[in-house]
């Protein structure tokens, strides 16, 4: 069968169609992940995400996640040593009022010195951060210096002085609720600031059971609240990359059946028509090159005598087939397109005429010695081939008609040939 104008309002109709149904897919798929029970979605947690380090069991997408998440935790730990950094001068107004007598007061400026100098290169040195494994280090290693700072620190208080640990619980629960680090790393970092300040508490400064007891307790809370808000952080945000990820896949599957041709799987007329616009941009380039761009019609000779002889399942493999062998004599970038019973469009990019000619002679070669190795037909297959060069001034009716046209007139000289209609 060959394309005639008068069916192309009728074709564009059925696209529309072909996309509204497409449409509605998309909404059921996406409704149906939307609408997923709490049981169904603790499953599917359970079936992914390891149970007490809340990470992906699956080692390839711990990594994908981790590297999608990568610049949004640079932004947020960059806001924070920012905030850092200008809130410690702040802290320095205020520690002549709890800081021992010298040199215990200079200690301390150093001290404090030192942490604002650590967030200065933490701040330069996080925008040049490209993998998960770089950030980890980076921010691990920060933040296990700026607690050893901070615990050194607390010996030039005084001894009675214990209001500094209500920003170490502050420091440990944000951590953990940020999400800045792994489960792991997070409770590694937060539970050595945690026993060297109870160490510091018990055998340096001077307090009473009661004070000791209540500070141990809370340090232990603190992290067994942090770790809750951790776990229940590192889940959800897996588990949405699980269902971005899943309905992606969907979605690719769903864009693989818009644009394919169930039968031969080669690309249909509406893949040619979503991709048009993008060859004419591609086609000034490609002259630069000495290049052409080509756009071939082919027709299966006789196809319904096949079908009438054989049977519509022999058919089928032909047009199997058909597409197979074609597929193996082109080049990657060039396509096949069905587009309609035993039609096809083939699509050339960046070729010379006499390039083209000669893979058509090729094909033609091909079909007239094996039949596509179909074992039911008796006799080989032949193709009719129309070509034309495609310029960016053509609309996709304009190079179609032609080619339709060259179609025609190899049909008419015989069949089995090819026929070239420059534009």
């Amino acid at each position: 069968m060959v394309i005639k104008t008068t069916q192309q309002g009728c074709l564009k109709n059925v696209q529309a169609a072909g996309l509204v149904y497409t449409s509605r897919i998309r909404i059921q798929m996406t409704s149906s992940v939307m609408q997923q029970s709490p049981d169904d979605q603790s499953d599917a947690e359970r079936s992914c995400l390891r149970r007490f380090l809340c990470e992906f069991k699956d080692r390839e997408t711990e990594e994908s996640f981790r590297h999608e998440i990568l610049p949004k935790q640079k932004k947020l730990v960059f806001k924070l040593a920012a905030f850092v950094t200008l809130a410690m001068p702040m802290f320095m107004l205020s520690d002549s009022l709890i800081v021992k007598p010298e040199p215990w007061q200079s200690f301390l400026v150093a001290q404090r010195l030192t942490q604002i100098i650590i967030c200065l290169i933490f701040l330069f040195l996080v925008h040049k951060i490209s993998t998960p494994r770089q950030y980890d280090v980076l921010v691990s290693c920060t933040l296990l210096l700026f607690f050893t700072l901070l615990q050194i620190g607390s010996f030039t208080f005084l001894d009675d002085y214990l209001l500094y640990a209500l920003f170490d619980l502050i420091i440990i629960i944000s951590i953990y609720a940020a999400g800045l680090l792994t489960i792991r790393l997070s409770m590694l970092l937060c539970l050595y600031h945690a026993l060297i300040a109870t160490a510091i508490i018990l055998f340096v400064k001077d307090t009473t059971v009661h004070s000791q007891i209540m500070l141990i307790l809370a340090y232990t809370f603190s992290n067994g609240a942090g770790l809750l808000l951790a776990a229940f952080y590192h889940r959800a945000v897996r588990f949405e990359y699980y269902l971005k990820t899943s309905l992606r896949e969907k979605s690719l599957q769903l864009k693989q059946l818009a644009y394919r041709d169930s039968l031969t799987n080669a690309l249909n007329r509406r893949a040619f028509q979503e991709h048009f616009p993008d060859l004419k941009k591609m086609i000034e380039r490609i002259e630069k090159e000495d290049g052409e761009l080509f756009l071939v019609a082919a027709d299966i000779d006789h196809f319904k005598s096949i079908n009438d002889t054989y049977g519509h399942d022999i058919g089928d493999k032909v047009l199997v087939a058909f597409v197979a062998m074609i597929e193996s004599q082109i080049r990657p970038q060039d396509n096949v397109y069905r587009f309609g019973g035993e039609e096809f469009m083939l699509l050339f990019m960046g070729c010379p005429k006499q390039t083209l000619i000669n893979r058509i002679e090729q094909i033609m070669a091909i079909l007239n010695a094996s039949g596509l190795n179909v074992e039911e037909l008796s006799k080989p297959v032949t193709c009719s081939f129309g070509i034309s060069n495609v310029l960016a001034t053509d609309s996709m009716d304009s190079v179609c008609i032609r080619a339709d046209e060259a179609l025609y007139e190899a049909k008419n000289k015989g069949r089995n040939c090819y026929v070239y209609r420059k534009a």
